[in-house]
């Protein structure tokens, strides 16, 4: 394009800018006067803050204050800027909703001019969803849970550290993730954090990415080249607390609170928001305002029509513990996202500990009668699958039995609740529960990745060491001071039970989840017990290079690909059509099957079966009745060692190794 053209379209885009973005609006209730301090961000060969331009900001007389950047007359370019009160010039503040980050000397925001207002620079969504491609609706995806610093590790011999930022996993990951068919990204916390290199989860600039991983337009750009492939992205955003926020220093008792005002809270580091209370008070009641709740809104409405978000994660759902706002924020984003990109799939996701599934439906007992969020962690299932495919599923004879406990586990009807020994309220779609095995919160016992807790159990039973994090680390990379036969046989077992863990969650009823690395059988590098170490310790990709690992990833891809495209697996209906008799015995046979049916009678074709032993026993062959309408079967992420099923009329013979899940469709 010639100069004069590039000109004429940047003048006109200038003229197309509204004035309101021109204004900048400050809490600052203990000021008398606020000042921005602003210098050309060409002028850094010059750096002296205390020789830049101030403006005053206008007070309205109710501790705001205001300033219309395009009565400054400034020459267009880009500047960056920082607030001053009361003439304290050694103590800047930035500005808490800057879109864009500087850093020297301190955090700044950046605004650019052109025409004499504020501009934002225009970024190119039109080519974001080709001809034939869609983002898939929420009872098809697969989320893969991407902790952002985890996407790059140090070099080889050096001491593991996240260094991933946008560029790393635009240009070393993406087309992996999506070579494994993965259709929804969850990526951890990539808002501005003062956390540098862990996961992010103490937002301190909830407007814009994170300045060490990367600019607004990278982060744009990966959303972009997801949605190119039909990928979504769900952000997971941090709104029980924030660290370092400038609202702190600006106005904190109008955003956040004490503990001891909210008792039960968590700050985890932080500061509080205030969601119970309206700040500042007024004795006309119409006029107070819950500022916190407004600004975590307009944090929403920003990134849904900014960055196209797909959808949001809450983190600590039980610590915010304000059912109303939630409520609020799910119904706000979802309005935005349904105004800016009519007929596209949205959801809202809340991280509840407590796990409470009445917070997905409509309810007499929620605010508004209506469903708080659309899904939640299904926290209830990734301990009932570790307990299952680890033979850890203990029941006593006045409880539910073994198999009521399987089928709770594969239809979420009914959640496991092992401290009370019993039952509670389930899930009544399968979108309103996001299943999984492994996170990224893998501190405690049984929540670390899944192949050190098939290994940590394996390894002392096989004499090859004590199943510590170093020993599993050392036998699954070959470092071990053993002759390989030794430890095959191990390496091998885990391996096929982690990806028979994947044929159990990707057809189970629910929304299946899965922690990156998991895919390559990954395992711990760091001692995941240490809250710090667990967050550094980055996934290493390159384990997808020693025996077996290939294998499981293949697995992983096939049993993703049916999930995503087999209607009876994006229903919410199953059928359990086998299982030992002696399945409920302490020493039992733990071998059972499932069918999708699709909503249609047992036997049509078109239907999902599942035959899984969750036990130590081995069976060459192994018989169970099938309907006779199904005219052929197909098996999905074959078993590396499986025999070849065969059918009998009636029956179906098959090998089962120990912890093996096998999937087929008819």
């Amino acid at each position: 394009m010639a100069a004069d053209a590039i000109a004429g379209s940047l003048e006109s885009t200038c003229k197309a800018i509204p004035e309101d973005v021109s204004l900048l609006e400050i809490p600052a209730p203990n000021a008398k006067v606020v000042e921005m301090r602003f210098a050309s961000l060409t002028e850094r060969d010059r750096f002296d803050p205390a020789r830049w331009t101030r403006a005053t900001l206008s007070s309205k007389g109710d501790g705001w204050h205001t300033l219309n950047l395009a009565t400054l007359g400034l020459a267009d370019g880009e500047y960056e800027y920082e607030f001053i009160l009361d003439g304290r010039t050694d103590d800047p503040i930035p500005d808490p909703k800057a879109k864009e980050l500087t850093r020297l000397g301190g955090y700044r925001g950046v605004f650019r001019i052109c025409g004499g207002q504020r501009y934002f620079p225009p970024f190119q969504w039109d080519d974001e969803t080709p001809s034939g491609v869609t983002l898939p609706e929420n009872n098809k995806i697969v989320i893969y849970e991407l902790p952002l610093r985890w996407m790059k590790h140090a070099p080889e011999h050096a001491r593991e550290v996240g260094l991933g930022d946008f560029d790393h996993l635009i240009f070393e990951h993406l087309k992996k993730i999506a070579g494994l068919g993965v259709n929804a990204i969850e990526l951890l916390p990539v808002q501005d954090s003062p956390d540098t290199l862990n996961w992010g989860y103490g937002t301190r600039f909830f407007f814009c990415p994170d300045i060490d991983y990367g600019t607004p337009v990278d982060l744009k750009f990966f959303i972009k080249e997801c949605h190119k492939r039909g990928i979504r992205v769900i952000l997971d955003v941090v709104m029980n607390h924030a660290k370092e926020c400038p609202l702190d220093r600006l106005a904190k008792e109008w955003y956040f609170c004490d503990k001891s005002e909210e008792p039960g809270r968590e700050d985890w580091g932080g500061r509080l928001f205030r969601f119970k209370e309206p700040m500042p008070k007024n004795e006309d009641k119409s006029k107070e305002r819950f500022l916190a709740r407004e600004f975590l809104y307009e944090m929403a409405e920003y990134w849904v029509r900014e960055y196209h978000i797909d959808g949001f994660r809450i983190d600590e759902f039980k610590g915010i513990d304000h059912w109303e706002f939630v409520q609020t924020f799910r119904d706000r984003a979802a309005e935005a996202h349904k105004k800016a990109f009519p007929g596209r799939p949205f959801i809202v996701i809340a991280e509840d500990s407590h796990r409470r599934s009445q917070a997905t439906k409509d309810s007499s007992h929620n605010p508004n009668g209506r469903a708080v969020v659309d899904s939640i962690w299904n926290f209830a299932f990734r301990d009932e699958a570790q307990r299952l495919l680890t033979n850890e599923m203990h029941t006593n004879p006045t409880e539910p039995s073994r198999l009521d406990r399987i089928k709770a586990l594969i239809a979420n009807d009914r959640m496991w609740e092992e401290m009370d020994r019993k039952f509670r309220e389930g899930f009544s779609d399968l979108c309103q529960a996001v299943n999984y095995i492994s996170s990224h919160d893998v501190e405690k016992e049984g929540e670390e990745r899944f192949m050190n807790r098939i290994l940590e159990r394996i390894l002392p039973l096989r004499k090859h060491g004590d199943g510590s994090i170093e020993n599993v680390r050392d036998v699954v990379d070959g470092t071990v001071d053993e002759s390989c036969h030794v430890v095959e046989g191990a390496l091998t077992e885990a391996l096929d039970r982690a990806g028979s863990a994947f044929g159990l969650l990707m057809t189970a009823v629910g929304i299946p989840m899965f922690l990156a690395g998991e895919e390559v059988g990954d395992v711990h590098d760091l001692t995941h017990s240490n809250w710090q170490l667990k967050m550094s310790d980055p996934v290493d990709f390159e384990r997808v290079r020693l025996p077996g690992h290939d294998k499981l990833r293949e697995r992983v891809r096939d049993f993703i690909r049916l999930r995503t495209s087999h209607p009876a697996l994006c229903r919410n209906e199953v059928e359990f059509i086998h299982n030992h008799p002696t399945i409920n015995d302490n020493d039992g046979v733990r071998v059972f099957a499932y069918c999708r049916t699709d909503g249609r009678p047992l036997g049509e074709n078109g239907q999902v079966l599942v035959v899984a032993n969750a036990g130590p026993h081995s069976f060459d062959e192994y018989k169970i009745e099938i309907p006779r309408g199904w005219t052929h079967i197909d098996e999905h992420g074959i078993p590396p060692n499986a025999a070849v099923p065969e059918r009998h009329g009636d029956q179906l013979a098959l090998s089962l190794a120990p912890y093996e899940v096998r999937v087929f469709t008819t």
